[in-house]
């Protein structure tokens, strides 16, 4: 009987080739885009989940002043948290990095920047990374000790193999042996960044140097470290994390410049290393996931599956009206509905399978364009579990059940008396195809207001950062001394180099107390820049003036002993919060300030600092983060990064320049630089990508839309070609033919939008609550949606139409 019924659909799909192609073009594409965003979905909620017992795997780090998880502390967190919580199996830390090696003996020439990560000897203990060569056990014992990646190795060595036992110069000086080499880490892990592991107890490792010296103040070193434990098989976390809240106060109680405790201002918090990656929680809720992103693309994959089903609903119940006579006739024979039910519902199973395994197809083709963009490694290994090729079954049946089941009802209820008559049957169900049409056309519209708005929120964050600058500027890692910059200020095609800690753009979380005479202490963010710093970047003032060289006494004294009150320049939003009414109040007010001095365990006493300019309020960090209260003071000892602006009609020329200057005066390694937009392009990543797949995703449900217009189109003209050639014979001209045929199309693609727009402005509203600055919904973007959607729905169906409407009267009439 199924091979009777399987017989059959296959003669009707012979009969309606142009409409079987449609309907299985727009399934495959639909379960295609639904395949890669289940194996996206799988990927993003099963981060860490390679890695044995990531379970028990905590990462235990400070809040930041906006109350996030950081991600790491200062390198005596580990100390302590050895000594005071026996229910750790092991402790380790893992301190990022930017070196330069070279191979030793056969390969002088290979001379690379690598960004190395300082690990403590019980790394293994805590995270057992793949091997490819050597063994892990003990691998990080000798303080000479080197663990690379595959990719690495292969680099400096050929073969990952023959790296055991050979040894790499550290910044050209110091021997290291490799002792293992691990496996290129999976893209689903926030350790993506590991390349190469160093031993941390050796005597040149900057973690080695922060353990000689000691923590009384929490916050007086680089935080650098991100701590991680191992949890002892059945050990609760609950009493560790109520601990955790004294932790800081036990070891280092002194907060400088202010009355607070550490763990007030600097909260700790234990955090899975699986909801690390989802998750932006501390205090209460560490194990909270952000999931909504994941969500988001979950309800995109559905929505394209029930455009690609609406498709195939609508495709299936037009075309049954054709066999209304062969219906009429069966059942007039006496065919029972179960009968006629059958062969509709075959032919349904028949698409969606056929779709399926075309969907698939289409998937693998498309997986690794997906992961070059995503920057991902994931496989198909997911399909491997028979669980999901269970339940991809099940889904699979239930959407051929539910997109067949009312097709079937509607085609199997024809009466014989209306169709052998030459009557149509189930016109009385156009209304269903119609709201079909609106709701698909409504998920377009919503996907088309979504695409435009990540687009615009991403090039506001860009904007935020990049807005001050019309010239390229390059990076370098330095430790910026004044003859280094002298001689690239002299370098052809450099119009400026200043220096800094940090750039702001990137965020800085250093912080310390302004006091204001009586009031309560402001806490407040604090970056060294060097003097022309705001004049390169162009930050514009508010009142005031920017840090002069030529004063001599405006900048953080060698010996830190104060004998004037430091320059002080503040934004916009630190001049309100200490209470004065305009930007020029804040000119030549005198305030309580204290903030690092030198690394790594150095603090400036309570000094008076005068503040000399006040700025405009500029992004800080990322366009999430508020614009909160900054200070800018001039420190050379902390500098870190040389900012070195271009003019760009020569920047080749520049570059070659900069590198030039760099081997002659700077550091031996090769330089270290990058463009300032990159970095800042790289922030906003996940953004701009969210952006890209939303028009992925939108471009899909426009073909699948085209797809089905293209369909209902060729049937519905042909369905009106006796309606056609009477209106032609009384006198229709073709373009008012043409104009009435759009019509049946563009009313339910009007309507789609009206019901479209209140969704996609709630959902847009909620999405962009979590951006501290944000662009606004404004009417034109829904009004555009609609004209996309509306000229989408013209095109596609205008051919036809045109053509039929162009059919002559003799023709039309001697239709059927």
């Amino acid at each position: 009987m199924i091979g009777h019924y399987l017989s059959l659909a296959l003669r009707n799909v012979a009969r309606t080739r142009l409409y079987a192609a449609i309907s299985v073009a727009g399934l495959a594409i639909g379960f295609a885009a639904a395949t890669l965003i289940g194996l996206y979905i799988h990927d993003e909620l099963n981060y860490e989940r390679w890695l044995p017992n990531s379970e028990r795997i905590y990462q235990v780090s400070a809040g930041a002043l906006l109350g996030r998880a950081t991600g790491v502390a200062p390198s005596d967190l580990a100390i302590w948290l050895k000594s005071d919580y026996p229910q750790f199996a092991a402790v380790t830390r893992l301190y990022r990095d930017q070196r330069y090696f070279f191979a030793d003996g056969e390969h002088p020439e290979r001379k690379f920047n690598e960004a190395i990560v300082w690990a403590d000897a019980s790394t293994f203990d805590v995270f057992r990374f793949p091997v490819a060569a050597g063994s892990l056990d003990g691998a990080l014992a000798r303080p000479d000790s080197l663990v690379l990646t595959r990719k690495v190795a292969e680099k400096y060595f050929h073969e990952a193999a023959a790296a055991v036992g050979k040894t790499l110069l550290f910044n050209g000086e110091q021997p290291m042996t490799v002792t293992a080499v691990i496996e290129d880490l999976p893209s689903s892990t926030h350790l993506d960044y590991i390349t190469a592991l160093a031993a941390a107890h050796a005597e040149f490792s900057p973690l080695a140097e922060q353990d000689r010296t000691p923590l009384v103040v929490f916050g007086a070193k680089v935080w650098n470290s991100a701590t991680y434990v191992l949890l002892k098989p059945g050990e609760p976390i609950a009493p560790i994390r109520e601990s955790l809240s004294t932790l800081i106060d036990r070891h280092a109680p002194q907060v400088v410049g202010g009355a607070r405790k550490a763990s007030e201002v600097w909260p700790l918090s234990a955090r899975p290393i699986r909801a690390i990656h989802l998750s932006d929680a501390v205090g209460a809720t560490p194990d909270a996931e952000q999931r909504s992103r994941v969500y988001s693309v979950a309800a995109i994959g559905l929505l394209i599956v029930l455009v690609a089903s609406i498709n195939f609903v609508n495709l299936l119940t037009a075309l049954g009206v054709r066999r209304a006579l062969e219906v009429g006739v069966r059942t007039a024979a006496g065919a029972r509905r179960s009968y006629l039910f059958a062969p509709f519902m075959s032919e349904s199973f028949l698409y969606v399978g056929v779709g399926a395994v075309v969907g698939v197809a289409l998937g693998c083709a498309a997986l690794r364009p997906l992961n070059t963009f995503l920057r991902r490694t994931i496989d198909f290994s997911l399909l491997a579990d028979w669980r999901v090729i269970a339940a991809a079954l099940l889904f699979l049946a239930v959407v051929a059940l539910l997109a067949g089941l009312y097709p079937a009802a509607v085609l199997s209820s024809f009466r014989p008396a209306t169709v052998t008559k030459g009557g149509r049957g189930g016109r009385g169900h156009a209304g269903v195809r119609q709201a079909l049409v609106v709701l698909q056309f409504a998920i377009l519209t919503a996907l088309l207001v979504a695409t435009a708005v990540t687009y615009r929120q991403t090039a506001l964050g860009l904007r935020e950062a990049l807005r001050q600058n019309t010239n390229p500027i390059v990076i370098m890692n330095t430790t910026c001394d004044e003859q280094l910059k002298s001689e690239m200020l002299r370098a052809p095609g450099v119009i400026d180099a200043q220096c800094s800690m940090v750039l702001p753009q990137w965020g800085f979380g250093a912080a310390a107390p302004i006091r204001r005479g009586d009031r309560e202490p402001l806490p407040t963010r604090y970056l060294p820049v060097d003097y022309g710093f705001f004049e390169l970047y162009g930050y514009e003032l508010a009142a005031g003036r920017y840090f002069d060289r030529n004063l001599g006494t405006e900048q953080t004294p060698a010996d830190n002993v104060w004998t004037v009150p430091e320059a002080l320049v503040i934004n916009e939003t630190a001049a309100r919060a200490l209470g004065f009414a305009t930007p020029q109040d804040a000119v030549g007010q005198i305030v309580m300030f204290s903030h690092l001095f030198r690394l790594p365990a150095t603090f400036t006493p309570q000094h008076d600092a005068s503040i000399i300019g006040v700025i405009k309020d500029f992004q800080i960090g990322e366009v999430r983060d508020p614009v909160g209260p900054a200070a800018f003071y001039v420190d050379p000892g902390n500098f870190r990064l040389m900012s070195i602006k271009l003019d760009g009609r020569a920047t080749p020329e520049a570059l070659d320049a900069i590198d030039r200057v760099w081997n002659e005066h700077g550091g031996p390694g090769p330089p270290q630089r990058f463009f300032f937009a990159a970095s800042i392009e790289n922030m906003y990543l996940d953004l701009r990508r969210t952006a890209q797949l939303f028009s992925v995703f939108a471009g899909i449900a426009i073909s699948i839309a085209v797809l089905g217009l293209v369909g209902l189109a060729a049937h519905a003209a042909v369905a009106r070609t006796k309606e056609i050639g009477i209106r032609k014979t009384l006198g229709g001209g073709r373009w008012a033919i043409t104009r009435l045929l759009l019509w049946q199309f563009s009313v339910p693609v009007l309507l789609a939008n009206v019901i479209a727009w209140p969704a996609a402005y709630w959902a847009m509203s909620v999405w962009l609550r979590g951006f501290a600055k944000r662009v606004e919904l404004d009417w034109w973007l829904f009004v555009g949606a609609a004209c996309v959607t509306l000229g989408v729905a013209v095109a596609a169906v205008l051919v036809h139409t045109w053509g039929m409407a162009g059919t002559r009267p003799v023709a039309a009439l001697r239709y059927e």
